[in-house]
């Protein structure tokens, strides 16, 4: 394993642990409702998990500065294996209390090291390597809802959320073999909110409103109008992520020959169709089901045109780790008030597939922040840091 590339083993770590995530994680929206959560009870769940999310990532800077960037992600993943204990009771409001603060604490130290260490390890070819990780994650996006489903259908959360868990702790060893992330000091807790990349927050902002859409809110619409059913829900996800493996590679591709711009009015005007499709589709488990494929096609062509924006800013901002610190927070942001959005028009309605409607206000955003973009942004000048280690 030591002598693949830094991009393989971070891809080769994206592969296991995206299918924790498929097998167990996307299903966990489901599982609350199964316990009896309604859809605005269980959105303000998610909005509650972000705003400790984004709280204890300043808390999460002392932690990265000591372990050092893989030790700090190998721990965020290490730690969000250890989440599905307490979800097994979250019905009880302690438990539920202990899931939201492990969770939380795992994604604040893993996701903001995990994106720098992809923009400064990243080649020449940034839309090819997007798009062979989004496909490779909407691969996974296959296999994952299938055999989640059936094991949550037929042996209960216990044994799928135990396989879960191996596969999060088996998604650290490739990370144990890579070299030294070069991203940048670890910031003081002053530098990581001066001097930050405002556009990349406001992507990422933008992108977090949309996802509490389209990633939180209508996998739980789609579960209800699915009658519940794990295994319907499993088999509606894995095409999705058959469709959108393909979508991903050709994006990818098309970047690197310099025609983001054209793909992302391309994939603006999809997502915008994306969202009343969804809207709509709520009527039919078959019509949910085919509105759910053809998101994820607009999603595996969107990926790739957002992050490849985000990632070369990061890259040439000299310092990848405070880049994406802000950014994750923006995101954070973006994601609580998409929620809080979503919940209150869950709760005045009687459609939950209208509850996806303010998420769609995220499409103007995104494609303002990111047209243009395809000059990186200027180094950023750094005040006193810490180097990691």
């Amino acid at each position: 394993m030591s002598g693949l590339s830094p991009f393989r083993l971070l891809t080769l770590h994206y592969g296991f642990y995206q299918l924790s995530a498929a097998l167990a994680g996307g299903f966990v929206g489901a599982y609350l409702l199964k316990l009896g959560f309604s859809l605005p009870m269980a959105l303000l769940a998610y909005a509650a998990l972000l705003t400790l999310r984004f709280g204890l990532r300043f808390v999460a800077l002392a932690a990265v500065r000591r372990l050092g960037y893989r030790g700090a992600m190998a721990t965020g993943a290490a730690l969000a294996a250890t989440q599905f204990l307490p979800l097994l009771w979250a019905e009880d409001p302690v438990w539920l209390g202990i899931w939201l603060l492990v969770v939380s604490l795992a994604e604040s130290l893993y996701w903001p090291v995990y994106h720098a260490a992809v923009a400064v390890t990243g080649g020449q070819s940034r839309g090819r390597e997007l798009g062979i990780r989004t496909a490779v994650g909407a691969l996974v996006g296959v296999l994952g809802p299938l055999a989640g489903g059936f094991l949550l259908e037929r042996f209960g959360p216990e044994v799928d959320f135990a396989i879960a868990a191996a596969l999060s702790l088996a998604a650290v060893l490739p990370l144990l073999a890579l070299p030294g992330i070069p991203a940048g000091p670890v910031p003081t807790l002053r530098d990581s909110v001066r001097a930050v990349d405002r556009a990349g927050i406001a992507a990422f902002a933008a992108d977090g409103w949309m996802a509490s859409g389209l990633a939180l809110a209508w996998p739980m619409v789609l579960f209800i109008t699915l009658d519940f059913r794990y295994e319907s829900f499993g088999i509606a996800n894995a095409a999705a992520g058959l469709v959108g493996a393909a979508a991903g590679l050709v994006c990818g591709r098309a970047i690197d020959r310099g025609q983001r711009d054209r793909y992302l009015l391309l994939v603006c005007a999809a997502l915008a169709l994306g969202f009343a499709l969804r809207a709509c589709a709520t009527w039919s488990p078959l019509a949910a089901t085919v509105a759910n494929a053809t998101g994820a096609a607009v999603h595996g062509l969107y990926v790739p045109v957002l992050m490849s924006v985000v990632y070369d800013r990061a890259k040439e901002s000299g310092s990848a780790f405070r880049f994406h610190f802000s950014a994750e927070a923006g995101w954070d942001v973006g994601a609580i008030l998409g929620c809080l959005a979503a919940a209150a028009v869950a709760w005045a309605t009687v459609t939950p597939s209208l509850a996806l409607l303010p998420a769609a206000l995220g499409v103007v955003a995104v494609h303002a922040c990111v047209r243009g973009q395809a000059v990186p942004a200027a180094r950023l000048p750094l005040g006193e840091t810490v180097p990691a280690g």
